[in-house]
């Protein structure tokens, strides 16, 4: 199974499609971004074994973030967590696609 999120970064104007494949207690990642820093942060970023996904702390998703001098209002490293969540049956893949997206709204 192949999993696929496109990251809409609207505030600074990238784009980025994120996709994940499991491979037995690893998830293989491939970023393809309009942004240099994330595809930096693809490079050291080949896979997540599953133990990683528990744990945001302890977890190469963010670390590795920190490491490519992502901001930390960078939401392409959720989308990567919830792209291994969803490749390692951690969310259901059939939910995620009826909800088809995630937001976050700015109120005054």
């Amino acid at each position: 199974m192949t999993t696929r999120v496109i990251v809409d970064s609207r505030l600074c104007g990238f784009k980025t499609v994120v996709t994940v494949v499991k491979d037995g207690r690893s998830t293989k990642v491939k970023l393809e971004s309009s942004c240099a820093k994330i595809r930096d942060y693809g490079e050291c970023l080949p896979e997540v074994r599953k133990e990683d996904l528990y744990r945001a702390e302890t977890s190469p998703v963010f670390s590795r973030a920190r490491e490519a001098h992502l901001t930390p209002t960078c939401i392409v490293p959720v989308a990567v967590m919830n792209a291994c969540w969803i490749e390692n049956q951690l969310i259901s893949k059939n939910l995620a696609l009826s909800n088809k997206e995630l937001k976050i709204i700015f109120e005054e």
